[in-house]
This record gives C-alpha cells, sequence and structure tokens, in this order.
C-alpha cells in the first residue's frame, strides 16, 4: 500500500463519483468554518491485490482501493497545533474519512472486457457496453475512437467515490478523484465514469423529475470541473492525453489549499458567512453519481 498527501501544501501556516455519491453541488455551500480538520492534512492510500495465479477475470479487471485518512498514525502532536474550525470534534490521526474504488481494464489480455465489467457491476457494465468494441475482447467502439485522442490501450473506471457526512459539501470529492486518476491512469487512453444517483433523500416521495433533473446537472457540473466530458448513455470520459485535466486538477488544488487556509485562519465576529464559503461536491458515499464526495 501507498499513499500520498493532499499537499503540497504547507499545512501549519496560515495561508489564502455509479460513482461519486457525495458530489451533489459545484457551488460552494458550506462555512470552512465546520470542517471536522485541515482538509490539506487529507491522505490518499492505494492498494491493490491479486493472486498469483490469476483465475476468472482477476487479470482483466483489476481493482484498486484508495483510503482517504485525516492525516496518518502517529502524528497526534499536530492536534494541539490544529486552529479554525473543527468544534472539538478533530478526527484522530489516521482515522479513515473516505474511500474511492477504481478499476482498470486491461486490453490484450484475451478475456472477455464487456463479461468482466458485466460479472462485476450493473454500472462497470454500462461503461463496457458504451465505450467497447463488439467483440468485448480487443479495441474500442467507432464512436469512442472518434472522441479519444489515442483510443488504444487501457480503460481507468472511476466506480465510487465516498466521504463521511461531516465532509461533505466542500469540495473534496472533485479534487480526491483527480488526484486519484492521476496516480492510476498511466498508461489508460482514457478515464471512464457512470453518471447515475448514487444515493436517494429518506423520503422516496422527494425524488420527482425535476430533482433528477437538478441532481444530473449537479453532478455534470462536477465532472466537468475535473476535466470529464459527456459520452453517451450517462457515461463520461476524460481523455487522458489532453492538458484540460492537468490543468483543471491545479485549479482544484488551489481550491484546496484555499480552503485549508480558510479552516485555519482564526474566526473574526465582524467576517460575514459568506467571507468563509467554499466548493460542495462532496455529498455521501456511493457510486458515481451525487452523493459522497
Amino acid at each position: 500500500m501507498s499513499g500520498i498527501a493532499l499537499g503540497p501544501f504547507p499545512c501549519r501556516t496560515s495561508v489564502p463519483a455509479s460513482g461519486l455519491s457525495a458530489m451533489t453541488s459545484a457551488r460552494f455551500t458550506r462555512p470552512a468554518t465546520e470542517l471536522p480538520g485541515d482538509p490539506a492534512r487529507l491522505h490518499l492510500h492505494y492498494a491493490h491485490g491479486h493472486p498469483a495465479v490469476p483465475y476468472d477475470y482477476e487479470d482483466t479487471l483489476e481493482p484498486w482501493h484508495v483510503a482517504v485518512t485525516y492525516g496518518l498514525a502517529g502524528e497526534e502532536e499536530w492536534e494541539e497545533e490544529e486552529g479554525g474550525g473543527g468544534g472539538g470534534h478533530t478526527p484522530a490521526a489516521g482515522s479513515e474519512v473516505g474511500h474511492l474504488t477504481l478499476w482498470r481494464l486491461r486490453d490484450h489480455t484475451g478475456g472477455n472486457r464487456w463479461q468482466a465489467a458485466d460479472a462485476e457491476s450493473g454500472d462497470l457494465e454500462v461503461i463496457a457496453s458504451a465505450v467497447l468494441g463488439r467483440t468485448g475482447h480487443h479495441g474500442y467502439s467507432a464512436a469512442f475512437e472518434k472522441v479519444v485522442t489515442h483510443p488504444v490501450g487501457d480503460l481507468l473506471l472511476l466506480d465510487r467515490v465516498s466521504l463521511d457526512k461531516a465532509w461533505r459539501g466542500f469540495g473534496l470529492g472533485p479534487v480526491l478523484a483527480a488526484e486519484a486518476i492521476r496516480r492510476l491512469s498511466a498508461g489508460c487512453c482514457a478515464v471512464a465514469v457512470y453518471s447515475a444517483m448514487g444515493e436517494y433523500p429518506e423520503d422516496g416521495e422527494q425524488v420527482t423529475e425535476a430533482y433528477r433533473r437538478r441532481a444530473k446537472k449537479k453532478i455534470a457540473a462536477l465532472w466537468e470541473s475535473i476535466g470529464f466530458q459527456p459520452f453517451r448513455g450517462g457515461v463520461w470520459l476524460l481523455d487522458t492525453a489532453l492538458r484540460r485535466p492537468e490543468e483543471l486538477l491545479r485549479a482544484r488544488r488551489a481550491e484546496l489549499h484555499a480552503l485549508s487556509a480558510a479552516f485555519r485562519r482564526p474566526a473574526s465576529p465582524e467576517s460575514a458567512p459568506a467571507d468563509h464559503l467554499v466548493a460542495a461536491g462532496d455529498s455521501a458515499g456511493a457510486p458515481t453519481s451525487p452523493g459522497s464526495s
């Protein structure tokens, strides 16, 4: 297992995903003072395991689990140095506050990629049906080849982005997804996600057609904020050969930097609530749809 911190922000200075079920809004909705801890301390850990002798579709569909923790175990000395928000409920160092699930759909393994995706979940099957050629073994669909710069190689699938409720509403979902994509998409011609609703209100009567339209619009804005473009059938694609995703990642990092600074800035009675509002896009946890970033 390897890990990265969401730096390179200095954590002690005072400077300014089915899929994303927690990503519900592309607008700033919650004040930084409501954060349970400094978001610059979030740490991503990457894990992948497989048998020595692959069986079934192990060699064709490769799972990656990305755990999101608040700092690292052993960093307890930082707890007393934290300022700003938190309300006295700062997570313990090293505690998990979210996770992401991604899959690498490998080409040229001899396995049927559509069958591998279908055997795992309905969401992955939707993606495979939209992007693969008719045989499911090699190549991509004509529509995919038309929109992707270099339509040859593996495909990375973003399946889940989930954050604990206390961390939702601050725009963290998109930047976490973009960071994971940056590190896992090497050798992939594109990244795909199926934009469906990952969570529903407890009151089912709230899920009207208007509610669905609003949710889809919010999800679209979130995917676009890290470089995805609509493809077909609810599937979105990120072309890894383009510079745009890298530019958007830098923008999301800058937002995280500002969010961290706002959290650590001493509260001022004169400050208007609007002065501390930060981006949303991180509701609850589930598939690549609104609800968990």
